[in-house]
């Protein structure tokens, strides 16, 4: 998984003071904790993406069911960022990273001796919550650890290790799986966590906590309310194709509720009446933090869906389909990419501007999925997927970069860590929202595909008939088949070609949907405050 903002998320501007004491001489062994803890996140999210269609083969389920493996892990961990900085104000800063750390680790062993379907998505629901307190809370602790001259190289630092993390996850998760089984990716975690809080125990400082009537009174309202949402709309969205949406009564029934208990939460979080909300929504009125969010919530769909499509298509659809050895090594060109240009990026926002930087990022992505889709055939090469996803690193790294020091970087320095709980909820429904967005809309093309093909192949009836002739003729000559069941191999044959065809128009026409959204969000770059460099 993508490492979701940058130096600047957590960070502010020169010549502001830190709002938490910073250590005088940081620890590059605390570096190593804090990313070592995250390792394991982004290790497991891009290691299971790859491998669902394995996980679906062992426990009987359909492509659409595994995809629910990472929607309710993304659902559970977009619940987790508000109550992000509730838990880590009331019991420490360095007790939560360490506890999310555990339970990551510990989830990771149940996932892999989960005995069936729902068992592990209750436990890929309880990882993502703790998946939550990684993401959130590595680039928090740099920034209440270390002076602020500090903060963008050891931010550029964990970054890279983020993004290495994802490419040996691709690659070791593909070769674990072909040669041992899917089970076992899950327990490099243990390792991983046992030295992360090892190192984090010993050099992560004990910082005081913040003086937040957050720290003492708990939004029990808020963390309903938003529960409620969560788990109704979560349902609505992985079940609503298999249960005709709306005409199910069920499906209507749980997306009012999920509305209406959104809506209430909302209201909550704004009364004047709460005096500890777990997200400052008044916060939306500043323009970079809707830049922020807008930004965030686009990205997440694109990068979160483009990066669940590839495999899926790869492995399932592609005549020669991959082993997950084959689209791990393909799928790790973005991640080794990205790794590589991340410590020029920094240099070059300071040089051409944030505005300058995602217009480029959003650009890059664009044509990422134009590429996508354009090589999107039944005959294309399994290595030509590597340019478009070069053109996707090139998106990631300085759009995340950007974007947050762009926006988050300009809210008032009291309020940046209320502002980074905003976006990333929002970066984090976005994700989840873009995988559930595109097994929709794959289902919904290509049974648009199939009615279109299938009405060719019968207004072709005299073409499609000799074909049949032929492939049946030419089955009983090679084969030793009778005539009749060369007859039923020949239509088979065409059937299965017919929908490969298919599912290959529904993956294009998705990629095509992402770069409309990329198009999209580039009309939200304006509403960035231009920097003060930009300005002058």
């Amino acid at each position: 998984m993508m490492p979701m903002t940058t130096e600047a998320m957590l960070g502010h501007r020169a010549g502001n003071a830190a709002t938490v004491p910073a250590t005088a001489s940081p620890s590059k062994y605390m570096l190593l904790g804090l990313g070592l803890a995250t390792w394991m996140e982004f290790y497991t999210y891009d290691g299971v993406n790859l491998v669902l269609p394995d996980i679906a083969g062992t426990l009987g389920i359909s492509q659409d069911q595994a995809s629910w493996i990472l929607t309710t892990y993304l659902s559970a961990l977009f619940f987790g960022v508000p109550l992000s900085i509730w838990m880590a104000g009331l019991i420490g800063y360095r007790r939560y990273i360490i506890g999310s750390a555990a339970v990551f680790a510990a989830t990771s062993v149940a996932c892999a001796v989960a005995s069936g379907f729902t068992m592990l998505l209750f436990w890929r629901a309880i990882q993502g919550f703790a998946g939550a307190g990684l993401t959130m809370w590595w680039r928090a602790g740099i920034y209440i650890t270390m002076p602020l001259p500090q903060r963008s190289l050891s931010m550029g630092r964990v970054s890279v290790m983020l993004y290495l993390a994802t490419a040996i996850g691709l690659l070791f998760c593909g070769y674990v799986t072909d040669n041992f089984g899917w089970r076992l990716i899950f327990l490099p975690n243990v390792l991983f966590a046992a030295i992360a809080i090892r190192l984090l125990l010993r050099y992560f400082p004990d910082v005081p906590r913040p003086a937040d009537a957050r720290a003492k009174v708990v939004d029990k309202r808020g963390i309903l309310l938003l529960g409620i949402a969560v788990v109704s709309l979560q349902i609505v969205l992985s079940r609503g194709e298999i249960d005709d949406w709306f005409g199910s009564a069920r499906i209507q029934l749980l997306t009012w509720t999920g509305l209406i208990a959104l809506l209430l939460f909302a209201t909550w979080q704004l009364s004047a009446r709460n005096t500890a909300p777990l997200l400052h929504l008044r916060l939306l009125a500043n323009r970079n933090v809707l830049a922020a969010i807008s930004l965030g919530l686009f990205a997440g769909i694109i990068l979160s869906g483009s990066i669940y499509a590839l495999p899926e298509f790869l492995r399932n659809v592609f005549p020669f389909r991959l082993s997950a050895s084959q689209a791990g090594g393909i799928m790790c060109a973005y991640a080794l990419t990205a790794a590589a240009i991340r410590p020029s990026v920094t240099k070059a926002i300071a040089r051409f501007g944030q505005r300058k930087a995602i217009t480029f990022a959003f650009t890059m992505l664009v044509l990422s999925m134009l590429l996508f889709a354009r090589l999107m055939t039944t005959d294309t090469p399994d290595t030509y997927y590597v340019l478009p996803l070069i053109l996707y690193a090139f998106c990631l790294a300085p759009m995340l970069s950007a974007t947050s020091s762009g926006t988050i970087g300009k809210v008032p320095l009291a309020q940046q860590l209320d502002a980074v709980a905003i976006y990333m909820s929002f970066r984090q429904f976005g994700a989840s929202f873009g995988v559930t967005l595109v097994t929709i809309l794959l289902d919904v093309r290509e049974t648009f595909h199939s009615s279109l093909l299938y009405a060719h192949v019968l207004a072709s009836g005299s073409n499609t008939l000799a074909w049949l002739d032929q492939a049946a003729h030419f089955a009983v000559a090679r084969g030793g088949y009778s005539l009749a069941q060369s007859q039923h191999m020949a239509i088979g044959m065409l059937s299965q070609e017919a929908a490969r065809q298919a599912d290959t128009l529904a993956y294009a026409d998705a990629f095509l949907f992402m770069a409309a959204i990329g198009l999209v969000a580039l009309c939200f770059v304006p509403l960035m405050s231009p920097s003060r460099s930009a300005k002058r």
